[in-house]
């Protein structure tokens, strides 16, 4: 017998309903796959490859209707059964896409210990869109690395991976009729073809996006033609005025032949074309923009924008795909489109009160470098007004206080706010996690993905009544123990190659990332920002700066230091401080000196306090002082060494 123990209390995302979860494991044997009624060749091939190596015993899988073959698409059935006897496991589902996340829970259970007779799991989704959008553009991600992405996604029952493949700095679509277009770093079609079959094969969709009609300063670097002005090669992040040309037939013409070749690898019935952040003042300062616009009735540049998205869905259209774009594409005679949201709680009712469905994705922008709690928080389907109570109270949370100025920036996207008068005829479809890539490429991938996107993973897959964090956390890290989520040996390798010992390695962890987009923007274009005059060239990142700081491999947020404080190991850790204090730092940015020395001075004044040799009042007041950035740095330990004052009482 195993020892007893509750291994489905380790599930993450948490299934629908367990029966029968506290008896003891037990000792089943070597895995072996039995078949009621005709076997799957995906399932079969993806259960060999994960429960091999799992003392599973007999596995008996029955699925309803089997689906080897085509794509995964977003009504497919995800819905299965786990059901343990003595003698047997039977995992039941109505199609093979359920069949497959059953195998993925089963091998968290026997990764934790094994299951025990008349433990039975009944699970499904409580979202048929669950995705990830990551952003290949500003900074190019290894193919091999995808692969790895997709790994994941399906160890957290996410099914949707959203790729971002242009934008103003680049164009990673290995086009065959457009070559001047495709970024000397990019994906060929045959490549994406058989990741797309990689990622079928688990369950996983992809969609394609390619941003339309801004976000084209590439594109009009090799086909100038296709827009109005004349744009330079540009390194720098942001907004950029670059657009198309939406009175031209050629661009028209363009897009259906890159359109066409987006529809034959990608079998998917969505396409993505952007629509986000359109510059207009090309359009206004053309005559002949103008002047087409006065033809055609659009009333202004936003007419206009919508006159495009028609075309371009109609494009899509006669090649069987369905449009997305973000939520910028909101206008009263929009065509058929899902709709993004991005911008804050508003957009999404906003797109639901035209009768569009909407995918939530702006509670969930992981580049934000915000605590996995908070995303956690945010239901897709939790009213607005609930919703906008939580963004204002965001800046109240300790943690995001050196950034609550930029939060109540994004209150501007409330403008046009409207409230749901009646049951809303679309859908909320689910959600997508966001990482745009400025500070990401693929060294920094694993740290800046993992550590958040279980929390959404969970908070799309499980129900809204799932909402204990601290319970997440437990579960997060025994799930974080899986190869395909864990980032440690990599994360220890990176900061070991800038020179950092084994000890100032272990210190460095309990430091974070300054929050939201402080990093990106810099000091000074982000006070401009907040003043309404933001400078770009300010900005102290652009395409080619290098990230390989010790901040570029920090995790966002500090998993390390969540159980680190206890009264008895207060001295151990000042020690650990002032060991890695004393040895050499050369190489790495001073503020991380500067950052950890706050952080022991830190220890130092919680331990006289707890003693009693400072004022508790006063110690907690130097605390809150103490917690602020150090150049891009946050002493992540800090607000736990507050907690842990206040509540000893």
């Amino acid at each position: 017998m195993i020892s007893p123990q509750n291994t489905a209390a380790t599930l993450l995302p948490k299934p629908f309903r367990v029966v029968g979860q506290d008896a003891p494991a037990q000792s089943r044997g070597a895995t072996k796959i039995i078949w009621v009624g005709d076997a799957d060749a995906r399932t079969e091939a993806y259960a060999v490859s994960i429960l091999s190596k799992l003392p599973c015993g007999s596995v008996v899988i029955q699925i309803a209707l089997i689906d080897d073959v085509s794509a995964p698409q977003e009504d497919m059935d995800e819905a299965y059964e786990l059901g343990v006897t003595a003698e047997q496991i039977l995992l039941k589902a109505h199609s093979t896409w359920g069949a497959l996340h059953g195998i993925t829970t089963l091998r968290q259970l026997m990764s934790a210990g094994g299951v025990s007779d008349g433990l039975h799991i009944t699970d499904s989704p409580r979202f048929s869109w669950r995705g990830c959008m990551l952003d290949v553009t500003r900074h190019f991600i290894p193919l091999a690395q995808l692969y790895q992405v997709v790994d994941g996604l399906q160890l957290l029952k996410l099914n949707v991976l959203h790729l971002h493949l242009s934008d103003d700095q680049g164009f990673r679509f290995g086009s065959r009729i457009w070559p001047k277009l495709v970024s000397e770093e990019h994906y060929t079609m045959e490549q994406l073809s058989e990741l797309v079959a990689y990622a079928a094969d688990r369950g996983i969709r992809l969609i394609p996006e390619l941003d339309v009609p801004g976000h084209v300063t590439h594109w009009l670097l090799a086909y100038p033609q296709w827009g109005s002005e004349e744009v330079y090669a540009s390194q720098r992040f942001g907004v950029h005025p670059g657009c198309l040309d939406p009175t031209r037939e050629e661009v028209y013409a363009a897009l259906s032949s890159l359109f066409a070749e987006i529809a034959e690898v990608f079998p998917d019935q969505y396409v993505h074309v952007g629509g986000d952040e359109v510059n207009p003042k090309w359009w206004q300062r053309s005559a002949a923009v103008q002047a087409f616009i006065v033809e055609h009735g659009l009333a202004d540049e936003r007419g206009l924008q919508n006159y495009f998205l028609h075309c371009v869905q109609q494009i899509l259209a006669s090649l069987g795909r369905q449009i997305i774009g973000w939520d910028e594409v909101l206008h009263e005679q929009m065509p058929e489109c899902v709709v993004q949201n991005w911008r804050g709680a508003t957009t999404r009712d906003r797109a639901l009160a035209v009768a569009r469905s909407c995918i939530v994705s702006a509670p969930y922008y992981l580049d934000l470098h915000f605590p996995a709690d908070i995303h956690y928080q945010f239901d897709p389907e939790a009213s607005q007004q609930s919703w906008l109570a939580m963004e204002n109270a965001l800046a109240e949370d300790r943690r995001l206080r050196h950034i609550a100025p930029a939060l109540s920036w994004t209150h501007q996207w409330r403008a046009g706010a409207i409230e749901l008068e009646h049951e809303p005829v679309a859908n909320v479809l689910g959600g997508e996690a966001c990482l745009w890539a400025e500070l990401v490429d693929g060294p920094t991938l694993p740290m800046r993905l993992w550590s958040r996107l279980p929390a959404i993973a969970e908070r799309l897959w499980s129900s809204a009544d799932c909402h204990d964090s601290e319970d997440f956390y437990r579960r997060l890290l025994t799930l974080l123990e899986f190869p395909e989520l864990s980032w440690d040996a990599h994360q220890n390798q990176c900061l070991q190659d800038l020179g950092l010992s084994a000890i100032q390695i272990e210190v460095v962890r309990w430091l974070e990332p300054t929050k939201w987009y402080s990093r990106l923007l810099g000091a000074q274009a982000m006070q401009a920002r907040l003043q309404g005059s933001e400078m770009p060239q300010a900005r102290p990142y652009q395409v080619h700066t290098p990230l390989n700081r010790v901040v570029d491999f920090l995790a966002p947020e500090s998993l390390s230091v969540r159980n680190l404080v206890r009264e008895e190991n207060l001295q151990e850790l000042t020690e650990k401080c002032d060991r890695a204090l004393a040895q050499l730092w050369s190489g790495v940015d001073g503020e991380v000196v500067t950052a950890l020395t706050a952080t022991r001075d830190a220890l130092q004044l919680t331990q006289d306090a707890s003693a009693g040799r400072r004022a508790k009042d006063q110690v907690l007041s130097v605390l809150e002082e103490r917690y602020q950035p150090y150049g891009e740095y946050l002493p992540a330990l800090i607000p736990h060494l507050i907690d842990w004052l206040t509540e000893a009482g």
